[in-house]
């Protein structure tokens, strides 16, 4: 089949009503799932407006993977505690299940959860499906039999895992997830500190923006094969952690002016690569592109927060090449 008939049919599909939520969910997770398909999903108005959702709402809802009264044990063991917080499947996703319909999120990150708790298949970092999921009625059997969580079962512990490392970049693994995401691409690239990251966030998303990017910068290694990655860490001036992945392809820089592709992007938010990475990673992080555009030098604020201008004016000695910054919380 066509691609062009695919996106068609997809079209036609994400604009039904009526949908239940358990079909939404399910239609959410195969979007997610071939994300190279690039059609954007409406919401009830049906226009096709980009609407950025909040980082900080995000990372917020993600560090309730450390919170025994919120998300923790979906991955971890039940604590032997008697205060309240969840000691069985049961207990653990009525909290999961008030807390996932009270929040605004990514669909992905959604989707994926969603998966995960109520027997819905679901994809792991690099794209493979799982179908073992924790309310699974052997696992839940497992776990009232033998009073315990079912990651102390070696079967059920390896899918957790899985799960886990799907929404934590698990140092040091941002380094395989690299060497998967330019699997079939002639680049090398120099990598700086990127053992280091460790932060909440779909790696799934990660894994298949990193694929974007360096297929982009496939198309010009020839001419400048000098390609990094690096990871630094910072905080915002409200203390908040963050922590950053830096892509340079050194001495690249954009042809057309930054005012054309700003201007591209505004009138058609699935313009290219920039319309489908910006889709891709719409809550989960803050994006900047850093070049010297037409010869002028300009920090392009694509997913920002909300006092930061567009477009920075740059010293020209500072720009290195074509720069992707991608900027996530660490709560």
């Amino acid at each position: 089949m066509k691609k062009e008939d695919i996106q068609s049919f997809i079209k036609f599909f994400v604009r039904q009503k009526g949908l239940t939520k358990e079909q939404k969910a399910k239609r959410d997770y195969l979007l997610a799932r071939d994300a190279d398909v690039n059609v954007e999903v409406p919401g009830d108005d049906e226009e096709d407006v980009f609407t950025p959702l909040s980082v900080l709402k995000t990372a917020q809802f993600l560090s309730k993977f450390n919170d025994p009264m919120g998300l923790k044990y979906l991955t971890h063991d039940f604590d032997n505690i008697d205060d309240g917080r969840p000691r069985t499947i049961e207990d653990l996703l009525k909290v999961v299940t008030k807390i996932l319909d009270a929040e605004d999120l990514p669909k992905s990150l959604w989707s994926l959860i969603n998966g995960y708790i109520n027997t819905e298949s679901w994809v792991d970092t690099y794209g493979n499906e799982h179908t073992s999921c924790i309310n699974n009625p052997e696992w839940v059997s497992w776990s009232k039999n033998n009073n315990l969580h079912p990651i102390n079962n070696s079967v059920f512990e390896k899918e957790i895992m899985a799960f886990r490392s799907t929404v934590r970049l698990v140092a040091p693994s941002l380094n395989s997830i690299c060497d998967e995401a330019k699997e079939g691409l002639s680049i090398s690239i120099i990598k700086d500190k990127i053992d280091n990251a460790d932060f909440y966030t779909n790696t799934y998303i990660l894994y298949m923006v990193l694929k974007k990017v360096f297929k982009m910068m496939e198309q010009r290694a020839k001419q400048y094969p000098d390609i990094s990655i690096s990871f630094k860490r910072s905080t915002d001036p409200d203390g908040r952690m963050l922590r950053h992945i830096i892509i340079t392809q050194s001495l690249s820089f954009a042809d057309k002016t930054i005012e054309e592709v700003m201007n591209r992007l505004e009138n058609n938010p699935e313009a290219g690569d920039f319309g489908s990475i910006r889709k891709l990673i719409n809550g989960y992080c803050y994006w900047q592109v850093e070049s010297l555009w037409d010869g002028e030098p300009y920090r392009w604020n694509i997913l920002k927060t909300s006092d930061m201008a567009e477009k920075e004016e740059m010293d020209k000695k500072d720009v290195k090449g074509f720069t992707h910054i991608f900027t996530y919380y660490l709560l």
